[in-house]
């Protein structure tokens, strides 16, 4: 009887640790994403791997793509993508900026004229003839396939057009409802003509900027709304809920969800295409918690997430970021310590654990 005893409370164990393990298990590989602050050598890449990463966001910026008017070199991408995809990590790319034969300021929506947005039409059907499915990047010989002999492709099958449209830093003059939703609409147009079944993301909303013109993600989603057109040229909304715990970043959620709600746009996705704290820093930041703090911010809120996945229809959640940055090049007063790795990229914080006891990866 003893026994039986024993057997029923180490059964009784075993079931608790696999149910309170299967919201992870249960999760794709790819739902598990990171964002880098800096270039990525194959030692970070390999490192992504052995942690089971399954996305990286990147950012696709049109100015050192197309230097001059209809002279396009890809190779710096190229090596990128290729090299997360040899590791089967998917690339995750945001659109942004604007070269100077377009704008004389990078941050500017290329909307305000016919020839505008025809060279933003051009940018998007490049990128994805070059990275989608069957593109020219996996296809021909002398180029991915040469490179990383044998291994299978991860093309793009989602983009999302700008970051933090929302927010003056990344929008200038400041955020523009009516010239982001034409953005989102030529986006749709020239990406489905090459991939129908590409994944189109808004830009990611930071939940409540701040500066001139900011406006709060889901009071911007509401009037994105009203935009004629809009309706069907996006596919999922994608959110940068930052707060200081989880009680922030459910009230975000919900507000957007309840938009989409509201808007009978229920089938609408969410990503989490960055979400973050940091380690070290300015005290008086909302946003740094410490070594264990991080971790353990990291660990609630993707715990969070994937609890909530079904009711939020959560497709993803990217960490920023991947390794620390120089205080110097940070471009936020937490950003420099948002790393799962210190700067050097050899030493790993208890975060990186976190993680990939998530993914089931190794640290």
């Amino acid at each position: 009887m003893r026994h039986f005893h024993v057997l029923a409370a180490a059964s009784a164990a075993l079931a608790l640790a696999l149910a309170s393990a299967a919201p992870a298990q249960a999760a794709p590989r790819e739902f598990f994403g990171v964002v880098p602050q800096q270039s990525l050598p194959v030692s970070d890449i390999e490192r992504m791997a052995q942690g089971k990463v399954g996305t990286v966001r990147l950012q696709l910026f049109w100015p050192n793509v197309e230097t001059t008017d209809d002279s396009f070199d890809w190779s710096a991408y190229d090596e990128l993508i290729g090299n997360l995809a040899a590791e089967g990590i998917r690339p995750f790319p945001f659109l942004l900026g604007v070269p100077d034969f377009v704008s004389a300021d990078a941050l500017r929506l290329p909307v305000g004229s016919a020839g505008d947005k025809a060279q933003w039409e051009e940018f998007v059907t490049e990128a994805l003839e070059r990275y989608g499915p069957g593109g020219e990047y996996w296809e021909n010989p002398s180029l991915y396939p040469s490179q990383h002999p044998g291994e299978d492709p991860k093309p793009v099958k989602s983009v999302q057009p700008w970051n933090e449209e929302n927010a003056p830093k990344h929008t200038h003059p400041e955020p523009s409802v009516p010239d982001y939703g034409e953005l989102v609409k030529i986006t749709h147009s020239a990406a489905t003509a090459v991939d129908p079944d590409v994944e189109i993301v808004l830009g990611g909303m930071f939940g409540r900027p701040t500066g001139g013109g900011a406006i709060d993600a889901w009071k911007f989603l509401k009037r994105l709304y009203g935009v004629s057109g809009i309706r069907g040229a996006f596919d999922s909304v994608a959110l940068h809920p930052y707060a200081p715990g989880l009680k922030g970043i459910e009230d975000q959620f919900e507000r957007i969800r309840e938009v989409l709600k509201k808007k009978g746009d229920r089938q609408v996705r969410t990503w989490v295409t960055e979400i973050g704290w940091g380690s070290s820093g300015q005290s008086s930041s909302r946003l740094v918690k410490g070594v264990s703090g991080q971790a353990k911010l990291l660990k609630q809120s993707f715990k969070l997430f994937l609890e909530q996945r079904g009711k939020w229809k959560i497709a993803g959640v990217q960490w920023f970021a991947w390794r620390d940055l120089g205080a110097a090049d940070a471009p936020c007063d937490w950003c420099a310590s948002a790393g799962l790795f210190e700067k050097t990229g050899f030493d790993f914080k208890p975060a990186w654990q976190r993680f990939t006891k998530l993914t089931g990866g190794k640290p």
